[in-house]
């Protein structure tokens, strides 16, 4: 009969592997396949290593360095992209700070890997600078059983690489609506830019990525210029191209998000296979780290007697650092600007991401700030969202408030009708984005519209 529990590892070196096998040593070759041998003849699925628990069936050559390691969650992402940004001045001056005994293996230490952490959670732009905080979190609780730490790690892996190919697409197609109506000969007749404006579900991670790969293509058929600095966004034909490091990391997840959870529950050698391939994608989007989100709360147009007219912009910077994730401050210049965007920028580019990247609290005119995601349309009176800080879904929905003249009761009154107004907007600007992109003439529904020819139609 099979005994899961009756193979021990207890010692690893450079060529071999030591084996508690039914309370007697064996000694085998440093090498997964030999391990992979001797399990089968067992007839043993689980193996044992410093009291982690792992299915031989979840462990490959990616992820079998760490399965024979003392690697803690988060070690291995922390590390890598902590080498990425080596040249960055903070990166730069922790490791020289490290002392030499920890130089080699201070992701395996508690002090040390806290601080790699904060530092990446301020590096990359706040959407995932945020991702990357809740991840650590979830890697570093002490106190969550093994198996629900293993499916929140899981599941948080995908989400960060899904908001990773949301901000990325958002940011292409933001800039194509506006290359295409300067040009309207750019074929954008693609299914899977159709699949992003019309599908009334969110897409599932593989449809984001050929929506990006799409994308790219588009982008370089037509010589348009790329939202991201050329340099910054590096070799293109890694995402392009299927065998590429990059497109493997990603066909690991989305494999890995098709697991049944129903039959087989998330294993820790899945885990190591989601933190690596998580690290990969980062490691190919570190562009990410050299820019930031701005958000355009109000503008006030300001024109006094004898002087020239101004505008006054409220804005704020979203951080990654939590302890000031809202900087805000105004600015005074001569220059008109969408109000209530939320702008990905650096001291060159800046694109406008509404309506796919939103500040509901701009919107809705609340001081601090909730970043809504695109997900998809719902049917055809309104756009769902996904929040960043809750991670609830929210509907907008389409009201067609009238922007004509009106008698205002109460500042209440004044105040919802301009949250409404500024929610239609939203709604608008999508209709509008579509209909440049995919050639339509779609038009958005009220619900209360639906509602009347409902009741008209049961007449």
């Amino acid at each position: 009969m099979e005994n899961n529990d009756n193979v021990f590892i207890k010692e690893v070196n450079n060529d071999t592997i030591t084996l508690i096998i039914n309370g007697e040593e064996q000694t085998i070759n440093y090498r997964l396949s030999d391990l992979q041998k001797l399990m089968k003849h067992e007839n043993v699925t689980n193996i044992t290593y410093e009291n982690k628990v792992y299915n031989i069936g979840h462990i490959n050559e990616a992820n079998f360095g760490v399965v024979t390691s003392n690697k803690v969650f988060n070690a291995i992402l922390t590390k890598e992209l902590i080498i990425l940004f080596k040249e960055h001045k903070k990166v730069e001056s922790f490791l020289n700070c490290l002392p030499p005994e920890d130089q080699d293996d201070w992701e395996s230490k508690r002090q040390p890997l806290k601080e790699a952490q904060g530092i990446l959670e301020e590096s990359f732009v706040w959407p995932i600078g945020w991702q990357l905080r809740r991840l650590f979190s979830i890697g570093n609780d002490k106190d969550k059983k093994i198996e629900t730490k293993i499916d929140e790690y899981i599941n948080h892996c995908f989400s960060t690489y899904r908001i990773a190919l949301q901000l990325i697409n958002y940011l292409f197609v933001s800039k194509l609506w506006d290359d295409k109506n300067r040009n309207r000969d750019i074929d954008t007749d693609k299914v899977a830019l159709k699949n992003f404006f019309c599908c009334n579900r969110p897409l599932k991670l593989i449809e984001l990525r050929r929506l990006f790969q799409t994308l790219l293509e588009i982008y370089r058929n037509n010589k348009l210029a790329y939202p991201i600095e050329e340099q910054d966004i590096g070799d293109i034909n890694e995402f392009t191209e299927p065998g590429s490091k990059f497109n493997l990391a990603c066909s690991e997840l989305e494999k890995l998000e098709g697991t049944d959870i129903g039959k087989e529950a998330y294993g820790l050698g899945q885990c190591h296979t989601a933190e690596i391939s998580l690290t990969n994608i980062l490691k190919k989007f570190n562009f990410f780290s050299c820019y930031q989100l701005v958000t355009l709360k109000r503008i006030e147009y300001e024109s006094t007697r004898n002087s020239p007219a101004r505008y006054i912009k409220d804005m704020n910077i979203l951080e990654k650092n939590e302890a000031k994730n809202l900087l805000r401050y105004l600015k005074y210049d001569n220059t008109p600007t969408q109000t209530y965007s939320v702008f990905f920028r650096n001291k060159n580019k800046s694109i406008n991401l509404l309506p796919f990247l939103l500040d509901y609290n701009a919107l809705t005119n609340e001081f601090d700030s909730q970043i809504f995601l695109y997900e998809c349309m719902q049917e055809e009176s309104g756009l769902r969202y996904f929040s960043l800080q809750s991670e609830n879904e929210k509907t907008i929905s389409y009201n067609a408030i009238s922007t004509g003249s009106m008698e205002i009761k109460s500042e209440e009154q004044k105040d919802e009708v301009q949250r409404n107004i500024r929610l239609d907007i939203v709604v608008k600007q999508f209709e509008d984005a579509m209909n440049t992109l995919l050639g339509t003439s779609f038009n958005f529904k009220s619900k209360e519209s639906d509602l009347y020819a409902d009741n008209l139609s049961n007449l």
